[in-house]
């Protein structure tokens, strides 16, 4: 059943036996997954079915660090996209930011989940194979390529040996003809499944721990309309992403002062996104020549790729994972002229001659205990404190990246691949922008004292709270964090069935339905 918030009569306190705030691409294979499974799933979505610019308006930010990009009618990001969505980085509507992204799928690679000791704070609890079923699941689910096969595939097992020899790697994305947006690929689910109640223009603003300080038993929403909300659940999932998950964690701070998971000052630490810098050029060589078929963007759907210098490089330099891709720029007429009386030669591909690839540079981020999420000093039109966000770099970020250039200028050469040409204004941390990738600020650890929630994702000092999406990321090294995001939720969805919370805890949630209720009729 899916309804507004004003739909929701006066005073009815909302029941589930688990409760998800947030219907992005974590929260709605998550509540799809569950509702399938004849569980009882409350999804509670800050947005509307259309874009409503006020209630975008509570995703300000306090910016005391690097900014992101801002919005930007005029900006070339999205330019698919109406032009009061174009160059946002969070969305609040039904769906969540998965209604402005490219559909970009990509797996994390077994060496991110391994020990880089040169990189402080970089210890996933998890391996490749503890994701690799989730990741291949969704992958038949949602009908994408099969990567593991791709990267098998005589042409691209080709084109690697020679990068190989020259300290370079290259791993492939899918990318989707239509990107995914979940508010319609469940849309119908939402609608129809009578124990899958979907409510809108809800944002959650409060989550009340017991007496004891360790189960959520109520989660407060609050709508513009001045509309209050309460809902109770056996399980609660916050999907709401790595800014606005702390910032309710936080909030929350009625029972315990520092607020929920925040034993060891740790919640919205560790902020991290992808700064990326599209300026560049690169002249095609040789080998890009020979594989220019295996570098095209279009027709979509179709495999692309991404080079980096080589995990060996990597580690005897100390570096972090640094990623370019290459989009074709065709040939005009004058270009093709240009070029014969040179005497050059011909890069086509099958949609048109290449003159010259445009360069992405995207960089992976230190994670840094000091780049952060924060309550800021003012309260956004619903009384929850503002998010502060301080996001920094480190020492090794800046070395980083400038010694990965100057190896990729060489390798680039040295293979055939091409030549660079940054012009006067190459990639640096002030000259790049945000990825719209934020990650970090619950991060997922062993123990409490190195992160906020557990391999399965709960919140420690918790029983029933937990947090689906890249808020969980403990790094953030290959591009495009959404296939992660979503083998995650389903391997999330798994341990909840396994679990079964909802039926050791059914009496008390009950119990709790019936308190909630007789004091909201008492106007407590």
């Amino acid at each position: 059943m899916l309804q507004d918030i004003t739909e929701v009569p006066e005073g009815e306190v909302l029941t589930a036996d688990v409760a998800i705030i947030g219907s992005g691409i974590a929260g709605a294979e998550l509540g799809s997954h569950l509702s399938r499974h004849d569980l009882r799933v409350l999804t509670l979505e800050s947005g509307r079915k259309e874009f409503d610019a006020d209630i975008q308006a509570l995703n300000d930010i306090q910016f005391v660090g690097k900014r992101h990009r801002a919005l930007d009618p005029d900006a070339g990001y999205h330019p698919y996209l109406p032009p009061e969505m174009r160059g946002v980085s969070r969305v609040r509507q039904l769906g969540g930011t998965s209604t402005v992204w490219t559909g970009k799928w990509k797996y994390l690679q077994r060496s991110d989940f391994e020990p880089r000791p040169w990189v402080p704070n970089s210890v996933w609890p998890l391996r490749l194979d503890d994701l690799l079923p989730h990741y291949r699941s969704a992958g038949k689910d949602y009908g994408f390529g099969d990567l593991e096969a791709e990267a098998h595939r005589a042409e691209i097992e080709d084109m690697r040996r020679h990068l190989t020899d020259g300290g370079l790697k290259m791993t492939s994305f899918y990318w989707e003809r239509v990107p995914t947006r979940t508010a319609s690929r469940f849309g119908s689910a939402m609608r129809e499944r009578e124990n899958w109640r979907v409510v809108t223009g809800a944002t959650a603003t409060h989550l009340s721990l017991d007496e004891n300080g360790e189960r959520i038993v109520e989660v407060t929403c609050r709508s513009l309309e001045g509309r209050t909300l309460r809902a109770t659940a056996a399980v609660v999932v916050l999907a709401t992403g790595a800014i606005e998950t702390p910032r309710l964690l936080l909030a929350s701070n009625d029972r315990r002062s520092e607020g929920i998971g925040n034993a060891h000052d740790l919640v919205g630490r560790f902020y991290t996104d992808h700064p990326k810098h599209h300026q560049g050029i690169l002249h095609p060589g040789p080998l890009t020549r020979t594989f220019s078929s295996e570098l095209q963007y279009a027709p979509k759907p179709r495999f692309c790729l991404c080079f980096a210098l080589d995990d060996n490089v990597q580690r005897e330099e100390g570096l972090l994972e640094h990623v370019v891709y290459l989009k074709p720029i065709y040939e005009r007429r004058r270009d093709a002229l240009f070029r014969m009386l040179k005497g050059g030669k011909a890069c086509p591909d099958g949609n048109g001659t290449v003159a010259s690839y445009r360069v992405k540079f995207v960089t992976e981020q230190v994670p840094n205990r000091d780049s952060r999420v924060q309550l800021g000093d003012t309260l956004d039109p619903l009384g929850v404190p503002v998010a502060k966000l301080d996001w920094r770099f480190t020492d090794l970020d800046h070395r980083s990246m400038a010694r990965t250039l100057e190896l990729l200028h060489g390798r680039f050469e040295k293979t055939g691949l091409g030549r660079f040409d940054f012009g006067g204004e190459p990639p640096n941390i002030d000259n790049m922008t945000d990825a719209a990738h934020q990650m970090g600020t619950t991060r997922m650890a062993e123990m409490p004292e190195g992160g906020v929630v557990d391999p399965s994702c709960r919140v420690f000092r918790t029983s029933n709270l937990y947090v689906a999406g890249s808020a969980v990321f403990p790094t953030g090294p290959s591009y495009s964090p959404t296939y992660t995001i979503l083998a995650l939720a389903r391997r999330l969805g798994e341990h909840l069935m396994r679990s079964r919370e909802w039926d050791r805890n059914v009496t008390t949630t009950a119990a709790t339905s019936r308190r909630i209720s007789e004091a909201f009729a008492r106007g407590a």
